[in-house]
Order: structure tokens, then sequence, then C-alpha cells
């Protein structure tokens, strides 16, 4: 297989698997969570019965400060998420889910489990864990060239 041949093969794909989970995104009501939203309601919800402060999802999704705290407010105004006192020491502020921030969380946590379902049918672990080892390497070699230019 040609670099060409590869090269347009992973545009299809991409281009097949945004159109397919974007209109099962639609159908699970979760069509607007594929960015931080939907990464922190996963790491809330995943996190429950700890106490989850801003800086403890900055760390999980990767994001400045600035951009957490635009993040909180639009998830405190889209009805997710709560700002509470915490327990331990009421200077800081606790992030909790809102019964609705549930409801999402529980939504994408569905979502996905089809998604894996539908785009893994008929693969075998084998098969899978050696597309992963090449996606892996490929991602490696790119690295790698970046860091040498």
């Amino acid at each position: 297989m040609s670099v060409k041949q590869l090269h347009c093969q992973l545009k299809r794909l991409k281009t097949d698997f945004d159109l397919f989970a974007s209109q099962l995104a639609r159908t699970h009501d979760v069509e607007h969570l594929a960015g931080p939203q939907g990464q922190t309601l996963g790491y809330l919800y995943h996190h429950q019965d700890e106490e989850i402060f801003v800086k403890d999802i900055m760390r999980e999704i990767g994001i400045s400060k600035s951009v957490a705290s635009s993040l909180m407010k639009r998830m405190e105004k889209n009805g997710f998420i709560a700002l509470v006192a915490s327990q331990k020491d009421k200077r800081y502020k606790q992030v909790v889910l809102t019964d609705l921030g549930l409801l999402k969380a529980e939504k994408l946590k569905t979502f996905f489990q089809v998604l894996h379902q539908n785009l893994l049918t008929g693969i075998s672990q084998e098969d899978l864990a050696v597309a992963m080892k090449v996606m892996t390497q490929i991602h490696h070699n790119i690295q790698e060239r970046n860091r040498n230019e």
C-alpha cells in the first residue's frame, strides 16, 4: 500500500467515522458533548464518590485555568454542574453533577457503548491489537519527525 493510498483511506475513515458518530450522537441526545463538556461529564460521572475540584478537571482533560473557568460557567449555565462548597474545606468549590448532568453522562455512556459495538463488529481482538499497534507507531513516527525539525 502506498502512502497516498493510506492517506486516502485514513481520510475516508475519519469522514465516515465523524458522520456516523454525529448521527448516532443525535439519536442519543448527546450531539454537543463531543468536547470538553462531554469529557468533564464523563470524569464527574466516574468519580461521583469523590470531591472533584476545577483543578482536577483541568488536569484530567488538559486545559488551562482560563479555559476551565469558561467551561465551568458554560456547564453551569447549561445545567450540567453545580459548584458547591467543599465538605472538607469551605474555601474551595467542589464540582458536582446536577440531575441533568447525571442524565447526560448516562446518555454519553450508552452512546459510547453503542458506538463501540457498531465500530468493532466483526473485528477480532487480535486484529484490533494489530491496528492499535500500527496507529501507535504512525503517531510515534509523526511525533519523532516533528521533534527533529
